[in-house]
């Protein structure tokens, strides 16, 4: 049985879109559907690429821990906010 996104997701990131929709995003933290190990930065770094690719498109994105549901990052059109 392979790894499930959402379930075995470490992160996730939640979108509000400048034409007012809002989507979830789950980290993709493993290579292959079939992977024997999970990686948590390689799911931020793709995270963190298709936020990038929005640019402001999207008004802010929050990432959270999908275990504990922790803020880790957050941006605003596309600049990472820094606390």
């Amino acid at each position: 049985m392979g790894w499930k996104l959402g379930k075995d997701s470490f992160s996730k990131a939640i979108a509000y879109f400048a034409d007012g929709n809002k989507r979830t995003f789950y980290s993709l933290d493993w290579v292959h559907q079939f992977s024997k190990w999970r990686d948590r930065e390689l799911g931020l770094r793709r995270l963190r690429k298709l936020i990038l690719a929005w640019g402001s498109k999207a008004k802010v994105v929050v990432i959270y821990d999908t275990t504990s549901n922790e803020e880790i990052e957050k941006y605003n059109e596309g600049i990472k906010e820094t606390n």
